[in-house]
């Protein structure tokens, strides 16, 4: 009887994954690899929920270069904009964690702008944003290496055009790696660095948010101590 109710269990089961198949369900994040005629390894193509949450994603993508290209005004308008390009960086990071090796972490982005000329607001959009950063190890008795990565976007179309590139520096070779999102193999892969890209576009469009906020709060706080001053004064008399 036991015996009977752990190959009824398992017979259900499988009808339960057999069933997460048929509705174009993932039974696992696990992507079997696939290979086209030619004997390439093929591209595995989202299932339905897959599908949903990259078209959210485009979607968000979209809405924060919109927003950004609002953002243009005001930094054009505090000469910011230079050679059609605007960007910023970090400060330097030494990071050290246990059983890990020393590196030395910095990142930037950089906006490509295009448009400009006389129109209101400098009439300038986003073209292209590109995400950037190098990771520099710095643990003594260690070969130096240095890993450059970039990952940037044209403005419109989501994310379709998302590329990233690796470049490797150690003392004996120079190499670099490039993925384009829809080259990628697994839709998981993709779906990642789709979330990472529109993450981090969030952290840019927040970034400039701050500095707008900082510039008006500056002001705010100079016109408010020259009226303090304004307002003390001694007593007057005749010169």
């Amino acid at each position: 009887m036991r015996i009977f109710y752990v190959l009824f269990l398992l017979f259900g089961l499988s009808l339960q994954v057999f069933g997460a198949d048929e509705k174009n369900e993932p039974a696992s994040q696990a992507d079997s690899p696939k290979l086209n005629a030619d004997g390439s390894i093929a591209i595995i193509p989202y299932n339905a929920k897959q599908q949903q949450k990259m078209e959210r994603i485009g979607k968000e993508v979209d809405d924060y270069h919109a927003a950004i290209n609002e953002k243009l005004k005001f930094l054009n308008f505090e000469k910011k904009i230079k050679d059609s390009r605007y960007g910023q960086v970090s400060y330097a990071r030494e990071i050290h964690l246990p059983y890990e090796q020393r590196y030395v972490m910095h990142s930037r982005y950089v906006m490509k702008l295009k448009g400009g000329g006389g129109a209101e607001g400098g009439g300038f959009s986003l073209d292209e944003l590109a995400l950037w950063s190098r990771k520099s190890l710095t643990q003594k008795g260690k070969e130096p290496v240095t890993t450059y990565r970039e990952l940037k976007n044209p403005a419109g179309g989501g994310v379709k055009g998302l590329v990233l590139s690796v470049r490797t520096v150690t003392v004996a070779d120079d190499k670099t790696l490039t993925f384009e999102l829809e080259k990628i193999q697994s839709p998981w892969e993709r779906l990642k660095l789709a979330t990472a890209y529109r993450d981090r576009l969030r952290e840019v469009s927040r970034s400039i948010d701050r500095y707008i906020n900082s510039k008006g709060a500056i002001e705010a706080r100079e016109l408010s101590e020259t009226i303090l001053e304004v307002t003390i004064s001694g007593d007057f008399q005749e010169p």
